[in-house]
């Protein structure tokens, strides 16, 4: 059921410098305006939009966390250790088009990364970089979250702060409803290329990994393709998460800072209008959470890495999970 309960956007800040000094994510974005969203309409890419892909495919396989997975697949006979053959595997999955109503109206990375619409649906627009982006240009309204399955103590409620690193949320794309999206907050483009990569090409369709406080279900599906099966999807899904650690506070609810996660709270001389987000207690409802906006004063937000603290043994622990080491 379509309802806005939040009457501010998830994210109340961004830098756009993060563009400007970090390459990968400037070629991520360079991408996210090259596809038609409507399903249906064929895909042309022109010279220079295939050469921004090229770019990105150059600038994220020189990158650890693609680099790592590129290791893995090539011990387990599953990628060529030439790393051009492997750039042409990735170019393959992810940007090849396929048909969903007419030919080549498609692909991996439109479904996944920037979103489609189809029958007044979207589908797909699982990632954080979009979605921002999409609410500053005014074409996305977010409408709530749905917090996950979360074991406590004594019955206290969690508190979600600026540290989750996974939302799944309710939205409206150019007035066509999303009702369920689970996208990662903060995580930089490379690793989700190489995390969803690890799971197409070693996984199965649905592949759990715990890390630390937190147990996620990566689910793929391709598309089977007699050159090489095409990503049909791809997304995570936190099936639960211990309260008290890992980016959760045990006390009574409050609301809490929730910006672009690659800021971080300091000491500021100046007042921001921020958005907040308030926590549910208990498994996750089908109903969305708010999101509340307060002006507050003290904090000015200052350039972070923290978003991606984690990101490295994320990938090995599901490498782990996947080979049993």
């Amino acid at each position: 059921m379509e309802q806005d309960v939040a009457p501010g956007p998830l994210f109340s800040q961004v830098n756009p410098a993060v563009f400007q000094y970090k390459p990968t994510y400037a070629l991520f974005y360079a991408l996210l305006d090259n596809y038609h969203a409507q399903v249906g309409e064929t895909e042309h890419l022109d010279s220079s939009q295939n050469q921004e892909v090229q770019q990105f495919l150059d600038a994220i396989t020189q990158t650890p966390c693609l680099r790592y997975v590129h290791q893995i697949l090539v011990a387990k006979q599953l990628a060529d250790h030439d790393l051009t053959a492997f750039k042409q595997q990735l170019y393959q999955m992810w940007f090849r088009t396929y048909t969903r109503e007419v030919r080549d109206d498609s692909s991996g990375f439109e479904h996944v990364f920037v979103g489609e619409a189809r029958d007044g649906k979207i589908m797909g627009l699982h990632n954080w970089i979009q979605f921002s982006d999409q609410e500053q240009k005014r074409t996305l309204e977010y409408k709530g979250y749905i917090f996950p399955r979360v074991q406590s103590h004594g019955g206290q409620q969690e508190e979600v702060d600026a540290n989750e690193r996974m939302l799944t949320v309710q939205f409206s794309w150019n007035g066509q409803q999303k009702d369920i999206s689970s996208m990662f907050i903060g995580t930089s483009p490379e690793f989700e290329m190489a995390l969803y990569t690890l799971c197409f090409l070693a996984g199965q369709e649905e592949n759990v990994v715990s890390l630390g406080d937190y147990q996620v279900k990566i689910k793929v599906y391709r598309i089977r393709s007699k050159y090489g099966d095409k990503v049909g999807s791809a997304f995570p899904e936190l099936l639960q998460k211990v309260a008290g650690r890992a980016g959760a506070n045990l006390h009574t609810p409050a609301p809490v800072h929730q910006i672009a996660p690659w800021y971080s709270q300091q000491k500021g001389n100046s007042p921001s209008q921020q958005s907040y987000v308030q926590a549910v207690n208990g498994p996750a409802q089908q109903q969305p959470q708010g999101n509340y906006s307060a002006q507050t004063s003290g904090y000015q937000p200052q350039a972070s890495q923290s978003a991606q603290q984690g990101c490295g043994n994320f990938l090995k622990s599901l490498a782990r999970a996947l080979f049993g080491k």
